[in-house]
């Protein structure tokens, strides 16, 4: 056997690494649910835009209906009210135009997900445990050619899946870090204001405000991916639920001596529970090594942020390259240029 596959290290971001199963299985918050709290934050931006009106009508009240010092403070406070209240409602209304962007990007990263399923399915890749699996690694030295063009058209096509993931990855969290900038116009908070404060970073400067930034990203990511592995476990739970009720019924039919098709068909409804609890569980495992690599993320954005405004050195930790051994006539050779 003659190993010729790319090498996995050609290309590699985050943990998703060329020649690694591909996840295609959509498990974020459902897009239409976001929708629902984008709406319900524009609905109440409406609303604000009643108090905006009565404080400009009062702000402007004429000398000859009310005068005297108290009109004039009434006048005063309303036109101050009345920017505060106009303010209010131009960030609701951004922040819910950025909900329901988020929204749409997440609808988006899901059909993109079903089309990069359906894209893996057309082309013959195998798709086991909602992820698309590259082709063999290995193929005879003396395979005919005909099979070898089709192990070439293979891999192509999971580079293809691979590339795919990755745009679809980079445009999610895109979407995440400007929701994470409206909620920080929301609330007021300017990281990029503070230019006082600088920590050193090896030879380089690195503002507080990236940091935080930064650390907010990690920590949003975190939430959301322990909320996925959170739905996971549960929906795990509930299928085990499931299988002992059905198995329990299957003994109460058998003990009854109940007629034999029903028995068929009950053993068939708790082998299928059975297949769908051994996919949950596996989701689940998955689910739960990206919520602990996103809250690792996490707490090292975290830590890098107190280290900084404490002044402390930050020590960043760089992998060194294992040393190579030298090349030999059996080592494979590599499909980087046919693969493109």
């Amino acid at each position: 056997m003659t190993k010729v596959v790319a090498d996995r290290a050609e290309a590699q971001q985050d943990g998703l690494t060329f020649g690694n199963p591909i996840g295609c299985h959509y498990h974020w918050l459902e897009p239409d649910r976001i929708d629902g709290y984008g709406d319900s934050v524009r609905r109440l931006a409406g609303k604000v835009e009643l108090a905006v009106d009565g404080f400009e009508r009062t702000a402007h009240l004429s000398e000859e209906v009310f005068a005297g010092e108290a009109a004039d403070t009434l006048r005063d406070r309303a036109a101050r009210r009345h920017e505060e209240s106009a303010a209010v409602r131009d960030n609701l209304r951004g922040l819910g135009r950025a909900i329901n962007a988020y929204s749409d990007a997440l609808r988006r990263y899901r059909e993109g997900l079903e089309q990069l399923r359906a894209y893996a399915v057309s082309a013959g890749l195998e798709i086991r445990d909602q992820r698309i699996w590259p082709p063999v690694e290995t193929i005879a030295g003396d395979t005919p050619q005909k099979e070898v063009d089709a192990w070439e058209r293979d891999w192509k096509a999971y580079q293809a899946c691979f590339e795919a993931k990755v745009e679809l990855r980079d445009a999610r969290r895109a979407a995440t870090r400007d929701l994470a900038r409206a909620l920080a116009e929301h609330a007021g908070v300017h990281p990029d204001k503070d230019k006082a404060k600088l920590v050193a970073r090896n030879p380089h400067q690195v503002r507080f405000g990236e940091l935080r930034r930064e650390a907010a990203e990690e920590a949003m990511e975190a939430v959301q991916a322990n909320d996925a592995a959170d739905a996971a476990r549960h929906t795990v739970e509930a299928l085990k639920r499931r299988e002992q009720a059905a198995l329990g019924d299957l003994e109460e039919m058998v003990i009854a001596e109940r007629p034999p098709e029903e028995i068929q068909a009950q053993a068939a409804k708790v082998q299928a529970l059975h297949r769908e609890l051994t996919e949950a569980r596996v989701e689940a495992r998955d689910a739960e090594a990206v919520a602990e690599r996103e809250v690792a993320q996490a707490d090292r954005a975290a830590r890098n942020l107190e280290a900084a405004e404490e002044g402390r050195t930050r020590v960043v930790g760089e992998r060194a390259d294992l040393p190579q051994g030298p090349r030999t006539a059996a080592q494979p050779a590599d499909l980087k240029d046919r693969l493109g």
